[in-house]
């Protein structure tokens, strides 16, 4: 039978068994035949100060306090300087200390859920790796440590002297996937989505390289449910705010108001000239193209053409250039690059689309959503800016 193991932190009242555990692992490493933990470390003073400094937790089954792990979310001073080799960052890191298991859940997997337990709070703090260290004789420990892909990096001598082996691990590749969250809570998750990155898998995109995938993958390394559901999407091309839901019913809520269109999404745009009237509504018939993802203004209905809605006002004119801002009142593929580019403006960097600016990417970004929560009913809004660079740098976007 499979034994449960959960983690939570722990009570000064865990004290006692947790000395027991100790005791356990204390064992262990002598019949290894190493003098690690042999002068009595960890006492139950180290136990006591980490619980009250809120960084103990342990590990429990249906009989009680089966293991213990400190996690130390500041500098260790025996860090501070390493022989013999070198750490892999040097940002702010996760230390783990006095990790123990009692005999009966030895080589049941608690190390590592405990290890994956850490790095899961590391990333969640935004934390660039995890250290920690051990006897070098511990070869048991060393080789648990590789195998959760922590790495040697030279050698560390604690206050008494006593030299350990320094491992890390570091997190700064799966940082750099980390999502822009500009809202979150327990039903809903409103991303920045980068210009490039498709919304969700595709035929062309299927490596898990797409905003909903990255969340997901995201959301699972840093100890969270991967359950996310997309709301609407984004073009490829367009970057800004974008809407997941976080469970099936918020996610059945959320999609109903989209087709009700009653989620106010605006977006920014740098176009080409300027438009005629400088405000305005344009309403055309849209034709979507599947065969060359193109979607075209035509001039009479037949199969596949919707009619498209949009508003736009222009809110500053640079050069031969004009920032806009559009609302759309409906929702179609390529509906502000089709719409904008038939009436004479096409988008800066939109090649598909007429420009012949090569200097910049497809210049559209979603910079205002506003929903109604799906459980408590309040109104979210939030705003999302484009970057400073060409042509945004143009404008002062935010005005």
């Amino acid at each position: 039978m499979e034994r449960k193991i959960r983690i939570r932190p722990a009570l000064q009242a865990d004290v006692a068994a947790i000395m027991s555990v100790f005791a356990q692992a204390r064992a262990a490493i002598a019949a290894l035949g190493i003098d690690q933990w042999q002068d009595g470390y960890p006492t139950d003073a180290h136990v006591s100060a980490d619980i009250e400094k809120g960084y103990g937790y342990v590990l429990c089954d249906a009989s009680g306090v089966q293991g213990y792990f400190a996690m130390i979310p500041e500098p260790e001073p025996t860090y501070h300087q390493i022989f013999d080799g070198a750490w892999l960052t040097d940002g702010a890191y996760m230390t783990v200390h006095r990790v123990a298991v009692s005999d009966a859940l030895r080589g049941q997997g608690g190390a590592a859920q405990a290890m994956q337990f850490a790095v899961s709070r590391a990333l969640r703090a935004g934390l660039q790796s995890v250290r920690i260290d051990t006897h070098k004789g511990n070869l048991r420990m060393r080789r648990f440590l590789e195998k959760q892909g922590f790495s040697a990096c030279g050698s560390i001598y604690l206050a008494s002297g006593a030299h350990r082996v320094a491992y890390e691990k570091d997190l700064r590749g799966v940082l750099s996937h980390a999502p822009v969250v500009l809202y979150e809570d327990r039903n809903m998750i409103i991303c920045e989505k980068p210009v490039g990155q498709p919304s969700q898998p595709d035929p062309a995109h299927a490596d898990g390289s797409d905003l909903l995938s990255r969340i997901m993958a995201w959301r699972e390394a840093c100890g969270y449910s991967p359950e996310i559901y997309l709301v609407h999407r984004l073009d490829t091309a367009t970057g800004g705010a974008i809407l997941f839901a976080k469970d099936k019913a918020s996610a059945a809520r959320l999609g109903g108001m989209v087709v009700g269109k009653q989620i106010h999404k605006q977006y920014v745009a740098v176009v080409h000239g300027t438009l005629t009237p400088q405000e305005g509504v344009m309403v055309d018939l849209l034709y979507h193209d599947k065969s060359k993802n193109k979607a075209f203004v035509v001039d009479s209905e037949r199969k596949g053409v919707k009619q498209a809605i949009l508003s736009y006002r222009t809110r500053a004119v640079q050069g031969e250039c004009s920032l806009v801002e559009v609302t759309l009142q409906t929702g179609r593929t390529h509906q502000i690059r089709a719409q904008l580019s038939h009436a004479g403006h096409p988008l800066l960097g939109d090649g598909k689309y007429g420009s012949r600016e090569k200097g910049c990417t497809t210049a559209l970004w979603a910079s205002y959503l506003c929903v109604t929560h799906p459980q408590t009913g309040k109104e979210i809004e939030v705003q999302s800016t484009p970057p400073k660079a060409y042509p945004w740098n143009l404008f002062d976007v935010k005005e």
